[in-house]
C-alpha cells in the first residue's frame, strides 16, 4: 500500500478536509518524526478541528525543528489566542511579531496581531495593525470591515461610518460592514439609524447571528421588545428558548448564561413560573447560589444546582437572560415585584454599627466593571475623573463595593476599601449587607447596579454616552428598577460632568 504523501495532505487542508490531513501528517511522522513541516502542518489541521491545546504542542514541536518558518509562529500565536486563556497572551504576541519581522508583508498577520491586541483591549494598537493589513491588501472587504470593527471598539465612530460607507459602495451586500455601521450610529446616539443598517444585515443575512444579535440589541435600547427579545436569543448558540403553556409539574433548569448581573436583574422572572405551578432548578456558580440561598425567596419548588457538575433530570432548560422573552409581554419589567432580594439582616445591623455616623451620608459606590468585557472602556468610570466627590468629604463617608480595591488609594476624595473577607460566605453577600445598611449606592453600569436595584435601595446610575440596552435613551429612570436615578454621560470619554452632577444632588438627597 502506498504512503500518502505531504502534498495530499496540504491538499486536503485547502479543500476542507482537516481530520484527513491530521491522518496523513500522523502517519508520515511516524517515518520522519523530526519533520518540522509535518508538525507544523498537524498543528494547523489541530486547530481546524477546534482542538488548540494539541495545535500548540504541535505547532512548538514544529519550531524546535525549524524556527525559521514565519508562518508557523503565526499558527502558533493563533493556537495559543484560540484557548481564550489570557495567560497564553503574551507568548502569543511574541510569536506572532516574529512573524511580522519575517514577513512584514503578509496582511494575515498583521490581522492576527490585531486579534490578539483587541483581546487584550489595546484597541488604537488594534487599529493601526489594521491599517498596516488593509494597505498591503487594499481591495479586500473583509480587512476593511474588521478595521471599522476596531475603530468603533477604539471609540471612533466617524471613522468606522466613513469605512463602512466606502466598503458599501464597492460591495453592497458586505453583511459585515452594515453591522459595524450601525454599532457605530450606536456609539454616536444615532439609534434609528443604527437599526436602519442592522434591518439591511439582518435582511441580507437573516441566520447571520451576530446580525440579528446586533440588531436585538438596538431594538431593546430603542424599546422595541417585540424585536429586541427575539433578536437577542442570538446572542449564544442555542435554540431560542421556550416553555409549554402548562407549567404545573414542569422541571425548568435555568442556567446562568451570561454574568452575575444579568442573574440579579432576571432572577425576577422565577418568581412568575414558581407562582404558575413549575418547579425550578436554578444552575449558578457555586458561589452565587450560596448568597441566593440567603438572600432570594425560599421556595419548596425552588432548588440550587452548581454550574459544571452533573445535571439533574429537567424538561426544559433555558438561559436566565431568556425569561423576558418567555414572559413578555404578560410580565414586562417585573419592575413590582422590586425588591426581590433581601441582605440578612444581621449582617446589615452588624455594618450600620460600622459605618454610620450621626449628620453624615454612608454612600457605597462603584466604578469598575469586568475588565473581561468588550465594551467595558466605555461604561466603567476611572477614578481620577471622580474628583469632584471630593467636595463632600464633610458631610459624606464613601464606602467602596468594588472588588478589586487595589486603586482605592488612588481616588481624588477619601474612600473606604471594601474589607477582603467582605464577600467569603458567598458571592456578593457581604456587598449586598453593606449597600443595605447604607443610605445611597453609586454604581456604574455594572453587576453592582444590578444588586443595588434588586434589593430596593436608592441606586444612582452613571450611565454611558452609549449605554447598554437596558439603560435605554435618554431617560433618568428605569422601567427596571423603581429606586434608580440615572446621571448621563454627555460625551463618550469624559466622566466629570456625570460626577459634578452627583457632587451637587447629593447635598439634598
Amino acid at each position: 500500500m502506498t504512503m500518502p504523501s505531504f502534498e495530499q495532505a496540504v491538499i486536503s487542508m485547502q479543500q476542507g478536509r482537516p481530520a484527513e490531513a491530521a491522518r496523513i501528517a500522523e502517519a508520515l511522522l511516524t517515518a520522519h518524526p523530526d519533520n518540522a513541516r509535518l508538525w507544523h502542518l498537524l498543528g494547523c489541521a489541530r486547530l481546524q478541528l477546534g482542538l488548540a491545546e494539541e495545535a500548540i504542542g504541535h505547532i512548538r514541536r514544529a519550531i524546535t525543528f525549524d524556527a525559521s518558518n514565519p508562518a508557523a509562529h503565526a499558527n502558533l500565536a493563533r493556537a495559543l489566542l484560540a484557548t481564550g486563556k489570557p495567560a497564553g497572551r503574551i507568548e502569543a504576541e511574541e510569536s506572532i511579531r516574529r512573524a511580522i519581522m519575517a514577513q512584514p508583508a503578509d496582511p494575515s498577520f498583521h490581522l492576527t496581531l490585531a486579534q490578539l491586541l483587541q483581546a487584550n483591549r489595546r484597541y488604537p494598537e488594534a487599529v493601526a495593525e489594521l491599517r498596516q493589513a488593509r494597505d498591503l491588501a487594499p481591495g479586500h472587504p473583509d480587512i476593511a470591515a474588521t478595521l471599522a470593527s476596531a475603530l468603533h471598539l477604539a471609540g471612533d465612530a466617524d471613522q468606522a461610518l466613513a469605512l463602512c460607507d466606502q466598503i458599501l459602495v464597492a460591495h453592497p451586500g458586505h453583511v459585515g460592514a452594515w453591522i459595524n455601521r450601525g454599532n457605530a450610529y450606536l456609539l454616536k446616539g444615532e439609534v434609528a439609524a443604527a437599526r436602519a443598517a442592522l434591518d439591511q444585515a439582518v435582511a441580507l443575512a437573516p441566520d447571520d447571528k451576530l446580525a440579528r444579535f446586533n440588531r436585538g440589541f438596538a431594538a431593546l435600547r430603542a424599546e422595541d421588545y417585540a424585536t429586541g427579545w427575539t433578536d437577542y436569543e442570538f446572542r449564544h448558540q442555542r435554540p431560542v428558548a421556550h416553555l409549554p403553556e402548562r407549567l404545573e409539574g414542569c422541571t425548568i433548569l435555568i442556567d446562568q448564561d451570561q454574568y452575575a448581573g444579568d442573574t440579579f436583574q432576571y432572577i425576577r422572572f422565577v418568581l412568575p413560573l414558581l407562582e404558575r405551578g413549575a418547579r425550578i432548578i436554578l444552575s449558578l456558580p457555586a458561589r452565587m447560589n450560596a448568597m441566593l440561598r440567603v438572600c432570594f425567596t425560599a421556595h419548596p419548588r425552588l432548588e440550587y444546582h452548581a454550574m459544571g457538575t452533573a445535571e439533574p433530570p429537567w424538561d426544559h432548560k433555558v438561559g436566565i437572560a431568556s425569561l423576558p422573552l418567555l414572559l413578555w409581554p404578560t410580565e414586562p419589567f417585573g419592575a413590582g415585584r422590586v425588591p426581590y432580594l433581601r441582605a440578612p439582616e444581621a449582617a446589615v445591623e452588624e455594618w450600620r454599627r460600622r459605618i454610620r455616623h450621626p449628620g453624615r451620608l454612608a454612600v457605597a459606590i462603584n466604578w469598575q466593571g469586568n475588565t473581561g468585557y468588550d465594551l467595558d472602556h466605555f461604561r466603567s468610570v476611572p477614578l481620577s475623573h471622580l474628583e469632584p466627590l471630593a467636595t463632600l468629604s464633610d458631610r459624606v463617608d464613601f464606602f467602596s463595593v468594588h472588588g478589586g480595591d487595589e486603586q482605592v488609594e488612588q481616588a481624588p476624595f477619601p474612600l473606604n476599601p471594601l474589607p477582603g473577607n467582605c464577600d467569603q460566605a458567598g458571592a456578593f453577600l457581604g456587598t449586598a449587607a453593606l449597600m443595605t445598611a447604607c443610605d445611597l449606592v453609586i454604581s456604574s453600569d455594572t453587576s453592582t447596579a444590578h444588586l443595588a436595584g434588586a434589593l430596593g435601595r436608592p441606586l444612582w446610575l452613571m450611565a454611558s454616552a452609549y449605554p447598554e440596552w437596558r439603560w435605554l435613551d435618554r431617560r433618568s429612570d428605569s422601567p427596571w428598577y423603581p429606586t434608580a436615578r440615572l446621571f448621563r454621560q454627555p460625551a463618550v470619554g469624559d466622566w466629570r460632568p456625570v460626577a459634578a452632577a452627583i457632587a451637587e444632588a447629593l447635598p439634598t438627597f
